[in-house]
């Protein structure tokens, strides 16, 4: 029996764990918890997100993971209406929603006729708040297998209804692609590392100008799902079938990014970083036209001459 194995056995037998990583992170939040012992409230963050630029009329993106709200004081339900009270009836509310285990789903549609994804009943793979959210009275759904997302205010119509026209999950059909034209503001909490999914935009607006990009949409899957009116419906759509490492997304924020645009603060142990939708989007499709891109792999390299990516209708 392997090493892992058997330190994963005991700490399933002494802890009633199932998991390396989920120990660790039990660990983690007993640890630091401890060192961080400061009390904070919904209006704590929410002020704090004002300070970084939420005001009325705003359009907001939030990725979320509660599991570091570690003294959080306040439930989810407070946390998303004081949000909603601040930015009012001329703003707009998202979050992801994609549904948990998609990988799974999108295997099944691949293998069956079933229908794998309900917009009023799949709930949210994307976090405790992201459900929470979902369920909201108002809240509208986009329908992508993907990358679903939730939008509640004046331009959610606008965000969700044609994700399901999508050829990709970021294109400019999608919610994604949307954000930047409504220059939203995208909130991480509680997610240090995370930039946003928009990021993902880059290769999908490039996938038919460079053959790098195409790599990343060859696998071609089409889906069932039942829409509002519990209509049976398809949806087909392209998605990468290789392997991705976007490891030098960090050292292009470091090197090429100006950080009035991406602002971090802390409140007790909560990380809160602001991003700006636009700029991001527009920054990453600049440094593509000229041969850099955050993935290591694939290999960009095989993929350039002269230093910038291959057009598809370039001679080979």
């Amino acid at each position: 029996m392997g090493l892992k194995k058997v330190i994963r056995k005991l700490i399933k037998k002494y802890f009633g764990i199932d998991g390396i990583s989920l120990f660790v992170k039990k660990q983690k939040k007993k640890f630091m918890q401890k060192v961080y012992t400061k009390k904070y409230t919904a209006d704590d963050l929410v002020s704090e997100m004002c300070k970084m630029g939420m005001e009325k009329d705003s359009v907001i993106f939030i990725h979320s993971s509660m599991t570091e709200f570690y003294n959080y004081q306040g439930s989810a339900e407070e946390l998303i209406q004081k949000i909603i009270d601040e930015i009012g009836e001329d703003g707009t509310l998202l979050m992801p929603a994609y549904p948990p285990r998609k990988n799974e789903l999108i295997k099944k549609a691949e293998a069956t006729n079933e229908v794998v994804f309900d917009v009023l009943k799949t709930p949210s793979g994307a976090g405790y708040l992201t459900e929470v959210f979902r369920k909201w009275p108002g809240v509208k759904r986009s329908i992508n297998l993907q990358h679903s997302v939730c939008a509640y205010g004046k331009l959610a119509d606008y965000f969700t209804n044609e994700h399901h026209l999508s050829e990709t999950a970021w294109d400019k059909k999608s919610p994604y692609y949307k954000l930047a034209e409504k220059n939203a503001i995208i909130f991480t909490l509680g997610l240090p590392k995370l930039i946003g999914t928009i990021v993902h935009c880059t290769e999908s607006l490039l996938k038919d100008k460079y053959r790098y990009f195409s790599l990343f949409f060859q696998r071609k899957v089409t889906y069932k799902y039942l829409d509002d009116e519990k209509k049976v419906k398809k949806h087909t759509f392209f998605l990468s079938n290789i392997k991705r490492n976007d490891n030098n997304k960090k050292n292009i924020l470091k090197t090429h990014s100006e950080k009035i645009n991406f602002t971090t603060t802390k409140i007790s142990n909560l990380v809160i970083n602001r991003i700006n939708a636009k700029y991001t989007l527009d920054l990453f499709l600049q440094l593509a036209e000229k041969g850099i891109t955050m993935y290591s792999e694939p290999n960009p390299e095989l993929y350039k001459k002269n230093g910038k990516f291959i057009k598809i209708d370039e001679d080979k």
